[in-house]
């Protein structure tokens, strides 16, 4: 399996950056993991963007959405542990990802019913990533 993230802009909290790094190595022990970094812009470019990477994709898109499909993190190990291929997630902007990019997904998933800046969405990506290997591999992390 690889993992793919696709998110538009970079983080700039250092600490985010450094939490994120620290998930990254961990998930990397278990699967590639692939980053895609778009560039900012409006809301319609930065659709538009990740329309043109997911339309290149091979396995399954999630896309992250407060108004996705609530998930506990068992259900969101077992979600993941059942693609053999390769899983996409996408991070929109600041006003999200629109109907379209939902369209091309295979699944809109949440976080939380809460709104998270991208840099925090990415980290609590990362983290349930890592919490879902640990779970499917057995290993004491997960409660």
């Amino acid at each position: 399996m690889k993992i793919k993230i696709i998110s538009v802009g970079r983080a700039k909290n250092k600490h985010i950056i450094h939490l994120s790094n620290v998930y990254k190595d961990r998930i990397k022990r278990y699967t590639k993991l692939e980053e895609v970094v778009l560039k900012s812009g409006t809301n319609q470019s930065e659709n538009e963007r990740i329309l043109i990477h997911l339309k290149n994709n091979k396995g399954l898109n999630y896309g992250l959405s407060e108004d996705g499909m609530n998930l506990n993190s068992n259900d969101f190990a077992k979600m993941l542990n059942n693609n053999e291929k390769q899983t996409s997630f996408v991070i929109g902007g600041p006003k999200g990802i629109n109907s379209k990019v939902k369209e091309n997904c295979n699944q809109i998933i949440a976080l939380s019913l809460m709104t998270f800046t991208h840099e925090m969405a990415q980290l609590f990506l990362l983290e349930q990533l890592y919490r879902a290997f640990t779970i499917f591999q057995n290993i004491k992390y997960h409660k």
